[in-house]
């Protein structure tokens, strides 16, 4: 039987020794445990973040992978930790506050608890640390063989918080209205949740001009395949590794550049 994965994200960082702290928590109940690191760096209480960080992780990882994930800005409060079986038959611990919106859009919940046995908790339990004490303690219980029914009361669904999503909109004329809801930090790069056969309508973009306007933008640029097609320092729109409409300097930050922020309305359209 292959070891169970833990696959651990927070906003806790990595500049201290925090993020360690948990995975001793992992290995101390659940030595067997393999911890496979998403992201420590979601911006600090950004929930919304922390979700879409999420989205593509549950298709990326076996069955036997247990997902503990934190950002919660309402620790120590009633915000309950639940867990979820998804379709995939993996489970996933997280705050009951929309942290799991989108990895439940990927793969759908089949069911899922409320975490309140203390038995699933690490003793005693700080208020101000319900991350490491009660979401990272209880998924390493899970993969230690603890049964979901034995962290708590089984719960619809249907309660679980789901964050707003907002959908990319055919405007006409070869033109879509989407969100910018995501930076790729380390590049500066701008995602959208505008897929490319809404923007092409299936058809050749690669050389295109397109029209592109967001809140304190509104310029041309060429639509490429990938970075190197434009001169160094110069922008383009392609499709990123997430099958999405993106922003993007080749060598170069089109955030800094250009400003756009996470949550911006953007609209896209063939000039």
């Amino acid at each position: 039987m292959d070891k169970p994965i833990i696959a651990y994200l927070s906003d806790i960082g990595n500049h201290d020794e925090a993020h360690a702290l948990g995975k001793g928590l992992i290995k101390t109940i659940a030595p067997g445990a393999e911890i496979v690191d998403i992201t420590h760096q979601v911006t600090p209480f950004d929930v919304r973040e922390g979700g879409l960080y999420l989205q593509d992780v549950p298709a990326s990882f076996p069955a036997n992978t247990v997902i503990a994930a934190y950002v919660y800005p309402e620790t120590g409060t009633s915000t309950r930790t639940v867990v979820v079986r998804n379709e995939k038959g993996q489970l996933l611990v997280a705050p009951n506050n929309g942290l799991l919106t989108w990895a439940l859009k990927a793969v759908p919940a089949v069911e899922a608890w409320e975490v309140t046995s203390p038995d699933v908790m690490n003793q005693p339990v700080t208020p101000t640390w319900y991350g490491k004490d009660v979401v990272v303690a209880c998924g390493a219980h899970l993969a230690a063989g603890v049964a979901p029914s034995a962290v708590g009361p089984k719960i619809d669904v249907a309660k679980l918080v789901t964050l707003p999503t907002t959908p990319a909109v055919q405007l006409g004329d070869g033109s879509v209205r989407g969100e910018v809801v995501r930076i790729d930090k380390a590049f500066g790069n701008v995602w959208t949740n505008i897929s490319l056969d809404a923007l092409s309508g299936g058809g050749a973009l690669d050389g295109k001009t397109l029209q592109v306007t967001a809140e304190g933008l509104s310029v041309e640029i060429p639509y490429y395949a990938t970075f190197g097609e434009v001169p160094i320092g110069e922008p383009l729109v392609y499709n990123n590794s997430r099958g999405k409409v993106a922003l993007g300097l080749n060598q170069g930050s089109f955030l800094e550049r250009y400003g756009v922020a996470a949550g911006d309305t953007v609209t896209i359209g063939l000039v």
